[in-house]
Order: structure tokens, then sequence, then C-alpha cells
């Protein structure tokens, strides 16, 4: 399981997205795409040929008064899941929602070299006795609003934004009452005079810093002065209280003042933009900030990465995704250069080989899909396109139009509903579902459930755009139900009501989210980066089909994100910082969760098997993922291990990154074959490497900071 998302904006935000629309003019030659992009459609999922169902799991209570379609895959999910009291990781603050108080941590890392674990404990808890319920009043790209109301008309609302330094709560009325399960040791007011909590102190005092036998030492601020009794174990302001109040947790006093300088401001909501010129995209954080002065958040490492100019602050927390800087601004601005590839692979078939891979050709261009399952279908779908490009790449035009049939045959009763495990419309929360998976929550690997639609449906939209690259006719005629694959994964738009908005998408994290509707204690979850990969390459050549600019745009968008975030927090090579060295020296992240990280699949501890799930189904974006340095370093741990015999072939293509003809000698022994390669695709990829005659240096992703307009970018 993976990913998730949504861009849904409500009242203000869409009146802030269209004032955003008019900045930047990057260059009056080339095409500009701006955000936010026309929906790819707006019509009905075609009920001709789709079924409408009501999904068996409804909504529950915590969706509050918020309308479908429903985010599945969101960063938040745990809010809205069963009893909603799973985690929440803001980075740094992990949170939970519980049915009378709010409780939350800055965790401590358990690190091991099989995993590492945000060690999650209720540090805190804000009591909240008396509530009528919780509700998410908002979510945006970046932000998610819970608000806890009462009988009386008074609430607390909290809204969290990712990477903000502070643990915000916005009372309306109420007496602000902590716990902590710590002991705590001292406590200071505004002034610096320090009290004991077993004297039962009364503070006056706006701000207070307390130090706790935990190491931790925690900033409180409130927005006006409050009279606070304290113990050991709990904090209690003596009057109700309008105003906002703000934790941060700070490694030594002197960090208070730095946060002194912010403590006036909190983002409140946010909006994602992005513009789009020629292969550079511009990405926008905007946050909606309540309070005066400047606004304070945390950069995670790929932020630093493409930031433009930005403004650095002395603050910083260490977190599963490494060490998150402060940087200070409402808006921030980051360059992203998006893949220059299309059909085929950077460097041309090797002359030399050309003969051995027709002669694969001639034996595997036959092959047809065998499974009725969304997922494998799609791998054996996927396994066609792409025997049907290289085709085309070494000009033998039969063997693809041949290919081309036997697709158009194969994905035409899932385009028409009549395949045995026909996909149909989900009026829930808005999405396509297969019939199994509606019918138990485990078939299809949860597809029902709204888990991996991205790998399941990517490849079908993958195979529908190498079919139409030739066949014009095919999309036409489909064009509606190609178009639902599309929504369900990628919609650009909060303008088509029928389907959330980048359903797996984490805008600020960069990377997907799988999982749906299931409920983890650790969060989101995503595996296969390569797979996402593979979704947002195939939407990126629809888009190109299809004469589709803002769809070719925007799948460029989703996978160079996809790329930088999975060369951040899935690879691991030497010169990386963000993991320690216990679990870096693994080279690879099987599964990254919201709260931990383990060397493992969902299908095993193989070590071919967290490395290849990683790297399957190799295609043009591969060659940017996984570049030579790094893996120079992450062949090692697989060259010589016990394979599985179908996922040698994965192993022998690793090799070819790095060693060409050793691969391509190896090859030879290779005679089983993964259900979503075989011997051409395995050639073909080791061919086109790069060799001294025919040069080629795979494009990468640049990983310095932008801030001069004179450096050149790669």
């Amino acid at each position: 399981m993976c990913i998730r998302d949504r861009r849904r904006v409500h009242g203000d935000q869409f009146i802030m997205r269209v004032l955003f629309l008019s900045i930047l003019l990057l260059g009056i030659f080339q095409t500009q795409v701006q955000g936010i992009f026309k929906p790819f459609d707006t019509t009905d999922p075609n009920p001709e040929y789709r079924k409408h169902i009501i999904h068996p799991k409804t909504p529950s209570q915590f969706w509050g008064d918020l309308k479908k379609p429903y985010p599945t895959n969101a960063w938040w999910q745990n809010l809205v899941l069963n009893t909603g009291e799973q985690t929440l990781n803001t980075y740094p603050y992990i949170s939970k929602a519980k049915t009378d108080q709010l409780c939350f941590t800055v965790p401590k890392m358990i690190e091991t070299k099989d995993y590492i674990l945000s060690n999650y404990l209720d540090e805190w808890c804000i009591r909240l006795p008396g509530t009528t319920g919780r509700k998410v009043t908002h979510y945006d790209d970046i932000t998610v609003t819970l608000r806890y109301p009462f009988g009386d008309s008074s609430s607390v609302t909290f809204p969290f934004a990712q990477g903000s330094p502070f643990l915000v709560a916005e009372y309306e009325g109420k007496k602000p009452e902590l716990q902590t399960i710590m002991a705590i040791l001292e406590i200071k007011d505004e002034n610096g005079k320090s009290y004991k909590p077993e004297d039962h102190p009364t503070i006056v005092s706006s701000k207070f810093i307390v130090r706790m036998n935990n190491d931790h030492m925690w900033v409180i601020y409130f927005t006006s002065k409050v009279s606070l009794v304290v113990s050991v174990s709990s904090l209690s302001v003596t009057e109700d209280f309008k105003g906002v109040m703000k934790f941060a947790l700070i490694e030594k006093e002197e960090k208070a003042a730095i946060l002194d300088q912010y403590k006036n401001t909190y983002a409140a909501q946010g909006a994602v933009d992005y513009t789009v010129t020629g292969n550079t995209a511009r990405i926008y954080y905007k946050w909606v900030v309540k309070g005066t002065g400047p606004l304070l958040m945390m950069a995670m490492p790929h932020h630093l990465d493409v930031l433009m100019k930005p403004k650095k602050i002395a603050l910083s927390y260490r977190t599963i995704r490494g060490t998150i800087t402060g940087i200070e601004g409402n808006v921030w601005t980051m360059n992203e250069f998006l893949p220059k590839f299309m059909w085929d692979t950077p460097t041309p078939v090797d002359p030399s080989k050309l003969a051995d891979i027709k002669k694969a050709l001639e034996a595997d261009y036959k092959l047809l899909p065998d499974a009725a399952d969304p997922y494998f279908f799609g791998v054996h779908i996927g396994k066609l396109a792409k025997l049907a490009l290289i085709a085309d790449q070494i000009g033998d035009t039969e063997k693809a139009e041949y290919l081309r049939n036997s697709m158009e045959k194969a994905m035409e009763p899932w385009l028409v509903g009549k395949n045995p495990d026909a996909l149909l419309y989900d009026t829930t929360y808005g999405g396509i579902v297969s019939t199994k998976g509606i019918m138990s929550e485990q078939e299809d690997f949860g597809n029902g459930y709204y888990n991996d639609h991205y790998f399941h449906y990517g490849y079908h939209v993958f195979a529908c755009a190498v079919i139409g690259r030739k066949h014009p006719a095919f999309l036409e005629k489909h064009k509606p139900m190609i178009l639902a694959y599309a929504r369900d994964i990628a919609n650009p738009s909060p303008k088509d009501t029928y389907f959330t908005v980048t359903r797996h998408k984490d805008w600020f994290g960069f990377h997907s989210w799988a999982a749906g509707l299931f409920e983890f204690a650790d969060g989101r979850n995503q595996e296969s980066t390569s797979e996402a990969l593979m979704c947002y390459y195939g939407l990126m050549l629809l888009g190109e089909t299809l004469k589709n600019t803002e769809m070719l745009s925007f799948g460029k968008l989703l996978l160079a994100m996809e790329i930088r975030a999975a060369k951040m927090y899935w690879h691991m090579p030497s010169t990386s910082n963000v993991y320690p060295e216990i679990f870096r020296q693994n080279r690879m992240v099987g599964i990254v969760w919201a709260n931990k990280v383990d060397y493992a699949t969902w299908f095993g501890k193989n070590d071919l098997f967290i490395h290849g799930i990683q790297m399957l189904p190799f295609l043009p974006p591969t060659e940017i993922c996984l570049d030579k340095a790094f893996m120079k370093e992450e062949y090692e741990i697989i060259k010589t291990k016990n394979d599985p015999a179908d996922w040698t072939v994965y192993r022998v293509c690793a090799r070819a990154i790095i060693d060409k003809e050793g691969a391509w000698s190896e090859a030879a022994s290779v005679n089983v074959f993964h259900s979503g390669t075989c011997r051409t695709i395995m050639l073909h990829w080791i061919a086109t490497r790069p060799t001294a005659q025919y040069s080629h240096s795979p494009q990468t992703l640049p990983t310095q900071n932008i801030t001069k307009k004179k450096k050149k970018k790669k």
C-alpha cells in the first residue's frame, strides 16, 4: 500500500489562487501553462458502461459538513478514518485526535538496521472535556483544520500545517487544560523567573518555558496574559480564554528568542500553485496567515534543493525525513526541472545487440494478459505497451501493429465494463473501483477501498497512451473512459466534481501516498516509487497522445516531484544524511511511512524484493531515478544474494546501469521472468545503457539551491 491526495479549495482559497495565477511571465516565446490546470473532463464517468454504486464504508462523522468527492489517500487521512484516533505527522509534531483531548509530541527515533520508528507518546494532551464531537472543517494542499465544538457555542480549533514549528490551538471561550505523562521539572515565565511545579504556583504570563524529565524543553505562547496553575503533570488556565495557544519544542532555552520573533503569526490555511514553462516548473506554497509579522515554516531536505533564495533561520528539528530547517516567508517559490524524454529511451539501441533484441521480440510479441484483477492485468498490459514501444524504436512496424491490436482487444472489455471484474463508479467518495474490490476490502489489493489506484490504473493509462500513439481512433472511441482513469488518479482541478484532486500526491512531501481507506498507526505509506513514476509517465504520454498540453505538463510535474522525493527518501547513498548509517547501509528503503521507514516490502524481506520494487518496470524515467553513482553502491547489496528466480531479471537490469557488458553476458542465463517483463524488455534495457560510443548523460535533477540567476541549470 502506498499513497493519497487531493487539491480541493474552499471559500476564499479559490480567490487567493485566482489572484496568484498572475504571478510570473517567464518567456513569451515558450508555451507556458499556469496552475491550476483545467480539468481533464467534467462529465459523468460514463454511466452507460460503468455502473454507479454506493460504497459500503460510510464516511465517518469526522468529515463534518464537507462534501464529496472526498480525499482517500491524504496525508491527514487518519483524522477521518474509523475512530479518527491514529497519528497525524505534520513534521516535527505528531498528534492524535481523541474523543476529548488532542495529544502530541516531537518523537524520539528508534533506529535499527531494519527500520527507523518515530516513537510516539502522549507527551502532552490538551484536554477538551464536554466537547460535543470533532470534525474536519477545512483542508487544502498543505493544511487541514480540526475543530472541537462545545454545547455553549465555544470551541477549540487546531489548524495543522505541514512544516509548522508550532502546534496551534485556537480557543473560543474555553479554559486551556494540559496534562503530560512526563514530569515537569521547571517552568519559567516571560521574565525568566523560575518556578518549581511541586509548589503548585499560579503564574501570570503570556510566555512559558517548560523543562521536562525526558530532556525536552517547550515554549508555550498565549496571545494575551493568562493565570496558569502548575503542577508536576499539568497546566491549567484559571479563566475562559479567547485567543491562540502555541507550543514549540526548543533544544535549549536560547532558541526561544528565535521563536519569539514569530510567535504572533502562524499558518492557518494554504495552497499550492504552479507554472510550467518548457521543461521548467515553478511550484509555490502560499500560506494564509493569521496574526501579524513574518511567518516561520520548516523545510524538508528536498525543499532546500529547489527553493529559490530561501531565508534560512537558525532553527531545526530532526524528523523521520531527516533534518528540517526554518524558512521565513509567507510564500515559497521552488524551481523544478521537468523530464525531457518521451516515448523512447534517451540512448538508441546498441547496433551490436539489435539482432538479439529482434530475435527475442519474435518470441515475445504474442504474449497476452492472463490476469483478471486491475493490478496484474495492468502489469501485463504494461508489458505489451513496452514491447510496442520497443518495436517502434527498432522499426519493426509489423510487430508494433500486432501488439497494439492485441492491446486494444485486451483493453476494450475494461473500458466498456464487460470484463469479469468490471470497474464501477463509487458515488460515495468519488472514484473508480473494481467489482471484487468493493465486495471485499482484501480483494484486488484493496482497490475497492482506494489503495494503490495509481499503481493499478497507471499501467492502464500507460497502455492506452501507447495504443493511441498509432491508433488515434481507439482514443477517440474510448476517450471518456480513458479520461476517467486519469481523473481518478491525477485530477488537476476542483472543477471536476466527480473525483478528488490528485488523489495520491502529497504536495508538501513531493511524493505520493497509498493506503486508501485503510487505517495504520504509522500513517500513510508508499512502497514502489518506480510504479508511481510509471503512473505519472503514463499520464504525460497520454497528454502527448491527446494533444492535451496541460495534461502533458501536469504529468511531467507530478513525475519530476516523485523522482526528487524517491531519490531523497527511498535511495540512501553513502553521501545522504537523511537517515543514520545503521539504516542507510541498506541503500534502499522498502516502505516509507508517515512515521516510519522499513527495510521490507509488503510481500517479503528478500533484498531483491526490497530493491527491485523501487526499480520495476524499467522505463525512461528510471534513467533519472537510478543514476549510476547511486547504483554502484546499491548493486553491492543485491549482487551476491539468492534471487527468487523470476526476480533475477531486475538484478541484471540493475547491473546494466553500471556494467552494461557484464549484464548482457549474464542475461543469457535468465530464463524465468517476472510478470511485468520478458527477455525482449531485459535485452532492450541493457542495450540502451550509455556507452562510450553512444554517450548520453541521463538527465539529473539539480540538488543545489537556486540562488543566482546566472547559474546554469543542468
